[in-house]
């Protein structure tokens, strides 16, 4: 089967007054006057999809069609066009409107408002893996009634509004809803955080919705076009643990007792969250002072208010009194301690520990925390729009001591190395460069905004097997038969178990939450082989056991990642310490480089601080050029 005998692909063209018209508008005539299966605007140029045999669009004095073929059309073009007609090709909870798709996920609820959670779907070429890939943005369609913007922004933005019958999105100036999330900064466009609701399936997630889609597009063309997921496999993998990540923190609180340890100040109006840090158990030497400056060089943790709560008080800003380009200080504000848990305030407290020692690094001009004596210098990019000047970040390391310097444009070219530039405006760049050999050699970081996702297949088995277990939990007879039989065991897990059939004589099942609540989880060998077993003989997998070796999809997720044949890589989470609420994504990156470079990089991201106990996207260094610019950056404004 050919497209052709399904589809009609026309070019629209405008005459020169419709070319002023927005691009919204343009969309809105084309769609009025041909109500096609698909419309999208692609290289300047815009493009409609007819069932076969629909009479040819009326040619109007202000806009002509112009019959194209498949074959002449490149996959971008023809793969985007497609997209777009599932709206009204499928009808399954698919959305197309004016140049859009969206799947939609779910409703919920938001000042007692309805919204819409959905997931943008469009189609991008990527040139470093020589294919497509999907475009996939979180976006929350939101009553304009609880929009925290202006009116004179709602008025301008496009309404929208959704036919549940058609699979139509309509763009409708009297229409109820605009893309954009509600509330005052707290909310982003990804997800509506409602306190005290279940984390959503990840069968109503971006990973859902990307594997729903594949499936839909190769059903709904019948074989006249194929896609598929790209496969990816490892030709190096290094896991990492819970023992790699304490070695490095134990390190970071070396790095900061040999500096004196911390000095807490509070600056807050309040002494609720002092009082609070004060009573926790801290993993590093700390000076509690209930108020002022504190005179000595010892690193500083102060805890102020914003900037409103001062000025209400008839009170400057006392934040930046505390900031010199001597001093190490890290700030946070007392609203933020008070509104955290134990176990919230203790992750904050290791975030504020390293932070600290990556400013003691910055203020050393060495490397503390890992070992790094290479001779490479370490490049990010920085221009915010095209038009723009660039400016190049750069760490330059050497013997396990660095500086930072930046430069212009011209920088590079004045010392003739040659650093390769973006080849899509989507990218964002950036390079290590060896230079202990007589010619330097350059390593590019490419960020595309691909991400590799898990197996389908393997996945929503887990997720099937995790639905049986919600509701079925382990029996009590298979209890009686672990206890009675003569298997290796341990008295703690005998003791809880039959404690448990003890407190519960009438129940023949027993669930995951009353398991927890006895202390059975999945810790032990004994605690495994119950686990397992019971996995084993019924097939329900129980979220404890998600950390047995029957889950392939975890495996699939964790640690140190590269792929030779596409020269990329990602890094995942630690073994064994995946939240199974959410699909997971990891970001690729393609290296460009030498072979040797490219190893290197990949080994310098086995650092455990940078993203909070999980290892870093890129490799560390670029943590502490990071941290120069920002102190370059305080610095400046200082002066101004």
């Amino acid at each position: 089967m050919e497209l052709s005998n399904l589809f009609d692909l026309y070019q629209v063209s405008f005459d020169s007054e419709s070319k002023k018209l927005s691009w919204g508008k343009r969309l809105s005539q084309i769609d009025k006057h041909t109500s096609p299966l698909g419309l999208i605007s692609h290289g300047g140029k815009y493009w409609i999809l007819l069932h076969k045999g629909t009479d040819v669009p009326r040619k109007l004095p202000d806009i002509g069609f112009v019959r194209s073929e498949f074959i002449d059309c490149d996959n971008l073009l023809v793969t985007r066009l497609l997209t777009r007609a599932l709206g009204k090709l499928s009808g399954e909870r698919v959305f197309s409107g004016l140049g859009e798709t969206y799947f939609y996920l779910e409703t919920d609820t938001f000042k007692n408002e309805t919204v819409h959670k959905c997931v943008s779907i469009d189609i991008k070429e990527s040139l470093r893996f020589s294919s497509l890939f999907v475009e996939l943005k979180g976006t929350v369609f939101c009553p304009t009634e609880i929009v925290f913007k202006s009116q004179a922004f709602i008025e301008q933005s496009p309404k929208f509004s959704f036919d549940m019958t058609t699979g139509m999105l309509n763009r409708d100036k009297d229409g109820a809803f605009i893309v954009h999330s509600p509330g005052k900064g707290k909310f982003t466009s990804n997800a509506v955080d409602i306190s005290g609701q279940k984390p959503i399936s990840l069968r109503k997630s971006r990973t859902g919705a990307l594997h729903h889609y594949i499936e839909l597009m190769n059903r709904e063309f019948r074989g006249a076009f194929n896609i598929n997921l790209k496969q990816m496999s490892a030709d190096w993998r290094q896991h990492y643990g819970n023992a790699e990540i304490r070695a490095v923190y134990n390190k970071i609180y070396d790095v900061v007792n040999a500096a004196g340890g911390i000095n807490v100040v509070n600056a807050s109006l309040s002494e609720e969250g002092f009082l609070k840090l004060k009573a926790e158990d801290w993993p590093v030497k700390v000076n509690f002072a209930s108020s002022g400056n504190v005179e000595d060089k010892t690193p500083t943790l102060v805890v102020l208010d914003s900037k409103e709560e001062y000025e209400n008080a008839g009170l400057e800003d006392k934040k930046q009194s505390f900031y010199s380009p001597q001093n190490v200080v890290q700030s946070t504000y007392n609203k933020t301690i008070i509104s955290k848990g134990i176990k919230a305030l203790k992750v904050l407290i290791d975030t504020w520990i390293k932070e600290i020692a990556i400013k003691l690094e910055c203020n050393n001009r060495q490397f503390l925390i890992q070992e790094f004596k290479d001779n490479y210098w370490f490049v990010s990019v920085e221009q915010r729009y095209k038009a723009d000047p660039v400016i190049y970040h750069i760490l330059k390391c050497n013997g396990g001591e660095f500086i930072y310097e930046s430069g212009d444009e011209f920088y590079f070219d004045d010392l003739g190395i040659e650093l390769p530039e973006k080849q899509r405006y989507f990218e964002s760049i950036n390079y290590v460069i060896d230079m202990s050999t007589s010619e330097p050699q350059v390593c590019s970081i490419v960020h595309e905004g691909i991400a590799a996702v898990p197996d389908g297949k393997v996945l929503f088995d887990i997720l099937n097997r995790l639905e049986k277990g919600s509701v079925e939990g382990i029996t009590r007879h298979y209890i009686d038969q672990f206890l009675s039989a003569d298997i290796k065991s341990d008295e703690l897990l005998n003791s809880r178990l039959k404690s448990l059939m003890e407190k519960y004589p009438q129940k023949h099942e027993f669930y995951k939450d009353e398991l927890k609540n006895e202390g059975i989880q999945y810790r032990s060998n004994a605690e495994k082989l119950f686990f397992d077993g019971y996995f084993e003989e019924t097939g329900i997998l129980l979220n404890y056991s998600l950390k047995g070796q029957h889950n392939e999809y975890l495996e699939s997720q964790t640690g140190h990642f590269y792929d030779a044949e596409h020269s990329a890589y990602f890094v995942g989470i630690p073994k064994g310490g995946f939240k199974f609420s959410r699909g997971q994504f990891n970001h690729i990156r393609f290296l460009d480089g030498p072979d040797y470079l490219k190893r290197r990089c990949v080994e310098l991201t086995a650092t455990y601080y940078v993203r909070n106990k999980s290892a870093t996207v890129l490799p560390f260094p670029f943590k502490t050029l990071s941290e120069c610019v920002e102190q370059k950056n305080k610095t400046s404004g200082e002066r101004k």
